[in-house]
């Protein structure tokens, strides 16, 4: 479930608006709204229960003009913590938004890339990075 950390304040990201929604389809749709609304800063939440990750929603401008929110967890090199995170968020979006209507071609590079996209513009990736040694989960909710 995603939940707000509560010592967000404490890191510096007081300015930031944050989503302390309970209930995490309550939140999708929160997160949809506000990434429609062309406004500067970035939403702050944390990832599970389990693991507390934070992450920073950036505020994306699409071509066309959409807006969304590109929400990222980086997490250890193909750690398990990462692919827990990935199979945890795709299983909260799939009971709010029902089974994801693609999946997306693999990519002709040495890093992997999972893709899985919902109906209404919301997309959850994995994303292994190996020069960063890290890997990235991403959930983008187009507003």
């Amino acid at each position: 479930m995603i939940r707000v950390a509560p010592a967000l304040v404490a890191f510096g990201l007081a300015t930031a608006q944050v989503h302390a929604d309970t209930d995490f389809c309550q939140t999708l749709s929160a997160l949809q709204a506000t990434a429609a609304v062309p406004e500067d800063g970035d939403v702050v939440f944390a990832f599970t229960d389990d693991t507390g990750a934070l992450a920073t929603c950036r505020r994306v401008l699409e071509l066309g003009g959409a807006r969304s929110l590109a929400c990222n967890w980086a997490f250890a090199y193909r750690s398990d913590a990462a692919q827990a995170a990935f199979a945890a968020l795709v299983s909260q979006v799939t009971s709010c938004r029902g089974a994801p209507l693609a999946t997306d071609t693999p990519v002709n590079h040495p890093d992997s890339y999972d893709l899985l996209t919902f109906t209404d513009g919301i997309s959850v990736a994995l994303k292994d990075k190996a020069a960063l040694q890290e890997t990235h989960v991403i959930l983008r909710v187009q507003g």
